[in-house]
């Protein structure tokens, strides 16, 4: 056994007289190099110093192109600290391999140059080694003269090794194989049935290879297509998936994003398949959303399985961010409706809502009063006017929410002790002048009802 390089260093805060302290060791025999790189980080917390310790290990077969690595953090504080310990290990991992590469070799678990240049001067070490004892190994012509310091995709230490083992393993990459192997690894069967090739292997064991995706994804050479999340969105649209990809952005929904389980969905028929790709077509548009679309689609159509379990026929319906939205919330709220037995909503007295409720005639325009009372009534209107109504249910012991509405035009308004708090038009505009009179007489009315027993019952047990 051969030690190549023994790097270590020690890094001394000045203020706190924290250390940290990093080493890197490279050693090889005739059959195999091993990489290690552990860093240790002292910190203080309420007071007391503390220590942090990470490990990084690589070992590489030169005969076959198999590699094992592993990832470590300790904790001396695990059970208190909010930083727990974790251990990944496994044969032939690129994305372990990759967080290797890229944190516990060129960052060194710190931000990019922290080390200094001694530590930047190992790095070039490292990779010149490698370089010069597994680049020739390599049977490829292209790759045997590849620059890899230079012209890296992801970083020289990471494309090497991926070469070296495609190219030992006789599977025939692509361009962006770097990112592709980091989700999927075909297994034998399905390379001895493609000839060998990544991306026609990896399609069909998903079930979907077929020549448009294959010309897609080599085009796609520099975006991180994950092809689990491109088979939940074939297998939404049914058999003929292929046309209704055609007819959506799905690249930009694949890049990076993983499905958040196993789960798969399929849309029932072709009005839910119109609706989806109007769905794709226009999500956020109208603002960024917290989760992605597939995780958001996925999550949704995953309440529908457990709402048809329960007898209801739930349809798919959303063209678009708000329409979605709506739909999610009626969704949850019929299936928080089955887990608890009943529904909820604020009781008001008869005579209350009576005389509340009446229309208002001015000048022969009819305003429609309704008070709000149950959280559907508040997830709906939130809907229709474009507010954050849906919201509001939680206060209805407080308040009395009232839509008020005329043709198309709707207002909502808020009361509290029988005076008026709030009053907004759709998307919490101000309130148009047509409302002025209606809204004078509707005060009057609640003016006469300053207190008000609200309570909230249960109610459509189940």
């Amino acid at each position: 056994m051969d030690l190549v390089i023994n790097h270590r260093q020690v890094k001394k805060e000045r203020k706190s007289g924290l250390e940290n302290i990093c080493e890197v060791i490279l050693y090889e025999t005739q059959d195999e190099i091993h990489f290690q790189s552990e860093f240790s980080f002292d910190y203080r917390r309420f007071g007391k110093r503390k220590k942090l310790l990470i490990s990084h290990g690589f070992h590489l077969k030169l005969k076959n192109g198999d590699f094992n690595c592993y990832y470590q953090l300790l904790n001396e504080s695990a059970d208190l600290e909010p930083i727990k310990n974790k251990s990944k290990r496994g044969k032939n991992k690129f994305d372990i391999f990759l967080d290797l590469t890229d944190q516990g070799f060129l960052k060194g678990e710190k931000r990019t140059g922290y080390w200094g240049v001694r530590y930047k001067r190992m790095n070039n070490e490292v990779f010149n080694h490698l370089i010069k004892r597994i680049q020739p190994l390599i049977t490829n012509e292209h790759l045997k003269n590849k620059d890899y310091i230079n012209k890296s995709n992801i970083n020289p230490f990471y494309d090497l090794i991926v070469d070296f083992h495609l190219d030992k393993k006789g599977i025939k990459g692509h361009d962006s194989v770097y990112y592709s192997l980091q989700h999927d690894y075909p297994k034998p069967k399905w390379l001895k049935q493609n000839d060998y090739k990544f991306i026609p292997a990896v399609l069909d064991s998903y079930g979907i290879k077929t020549k448009y995706l294959i010309g897609e994804i080599n085009k796609s050479s520099d975006k991180d297509i994950n092809i689990k999340t491109l088979s939940y969105i074939c297998r939404l649209f049914g058999e003929n998936y292929i046309d209704y990809l055609k007819l959506i952005p799905w690249v930009d929904h694949c890049c990076d994003i993983r499905t958040p389980n196993n789960r798969y969905h399929t849309l029932k028929n072709e009005s839910e398949k119109q609706f989806m790709v109007s769905l794709f077509n226009n999500w956020e548009k109208s603002g960024l959303q917290t989760n992605s679309l597939i995780s958001s689609i996925n999550e949704l159509l995953t309440i529908r399985e457990f709402l048809s379990g329960k007898n209801m026929d739930v349809r798919f319906k959303a063209k678009n961010d708000e329409g979605f939205e709506m739909l999610f919330k009626q969704w949850d709220s019929f299936k928080n409706y089955f887990k608890k037995g009943y529904r909820v909503r604020v009781s008001l007295p008869d005579e209350f809502i009576k005389t509340i409720e009446e229309d208002i005639v001015v000048d022969e325009e009819v305003f429609n009063v309704r008070v709000l009372k149950t959280e559907d009534d508040f997830i709906t209107e939130g809907f229709n006017m474009k507010n954050c109504m849906s919201k509001q249910f939680v206060t209805a012991l407080s308040y009395v929410y009232i839509s008020l509405t005329s043709g198309r035009k709707s207002i909502n308004l808020q009361y509290r002790k029988g005076k008026l708090s709030q009053s907004y038009g759709k998307a919490n505009t101000p309130v148009d002048k047509l409302f002025n009179k209606s809204v004078e007489i509707l005060n009057k009315r609640m003016e006469s009802y300053p207190v008000l027993e609200i309570k909230k019952e249960k109610f459509d047990f189940i």
